[in-house]
């Protein structure tokens, strides 16, 4: 039986973006970087992560540019087609946990 499941670490790459859908579901997204590699060979690359209904709703402000998160969920690489007629796909995760920096007094 496969199992899919990552769970990554890092610095959140932007603020994350909440959209609703025309339905009324929200979805946020966010970027996380991967890297592999070592020296002069190392290389990042960004992982788009997804969070839908009230997990994306509450969570969104929290996930901040430079917060360093911890997310686990389900990975695909999403797909379609461009304007142009090209393919194009981005590397998803969809996040079925996340661990958040505690929030700061003041705050």
């Amino acid at each position: 039986m496969p199992i899919n499941v990552i769970i990554i670490s890092g610095n959140v790459g932007k603020d994350a973006v909440l959209r609703v859908t025309p339905n009324g579901k929200h979805i946020a997204t966010f970027s996380l970087p991967a890297k592999s590699g070592f020296g002069d060979k190392e290389k990042t690359s960004w992982l788009q992560c997804k969070m839908f209904g009230a997990m994306a709703e509450k969570l969104t402000q929290s996930i901040t540019k430079g917060a360093k998160v911890t997310v686990s969920g389900e990975f695909v690489l999403e797909e379609w087609d461009r304007d142009d007629g090209s393919k194009a796909s981005i590397p998803t995760i969809l996040v079925r946990d996340i661990d958040l920096p505690p929030k700061q007094a003041g705050n």
